[in-house]
């Protein structure tokens, strides 16, 4: 564990082109713990500015949706000099594992979860096409990472 501004980095929970992502927790008051995921451009690319815009246009674009299948944001921040952004923890697993374990076991997912799942995906993707900002304006979001490793059950 290690301390990272507010938050306490615990767990490692995986990396992209850009970024890692962390468990953490956030501490406050008379013992009051929440967990939260943090996100943070890798360190090759915190000095790139066009790094930081795509990691703040995220941040600011994702802020706009309130639905239960879209993780939220609470917080862009800046620590040391480093970007990052403080959102949901959802616990569980994402369909990536859940699919290579279930290839692991030579099972399979039963239709209806399959069907359930899809639906679910396909409803906070309509959110996050149809958000508007503060004016009610379309932001016109299209979601360039729609992969098993990104949907968590």
């Amino acid at each position: 564990m290690k301390q990272f501004g507010k938050y306490t980095l615990v767990e490692k929970i995986g990396a992209g082109g850009m970024a890692e992502i962390w468990r953490a927790s956030l501490r406050g008051a008379d013992g009051l713990e929440k967990q939260v995921v943090i996100k943070q451009i890798l360190p090759q690319y915190a000095r790139s500015r066009s790094f930081i815009t795509m990691f703040v246009q995220e941040a600011k674009i994702a802020s706009h949706i309130q639905h239960p299948n879209v993780v939220q944001i609470y917080e862009l921040g800046q620590e040391s000099g480093q970007y990052f952004i403080a959102m949901e923890y959802v616990p569980g697993h994402d369909l990536l594992a859940i699919l290579e374990r279930t290839s692991h076991l030579e099972r399979h997912i039963p239709i209806e979860l399959c069907l359930f799942i899809a639906g679910e995906v396909c409803k906070g993707l309509e959110e996050a096409h149809n958000a508007t900002d503060a004016k009610g304006q379309l932001l016109n979001i299209i979601h360039r990472d729609i992969s098993p490793a990104n949907i968590l059950v």
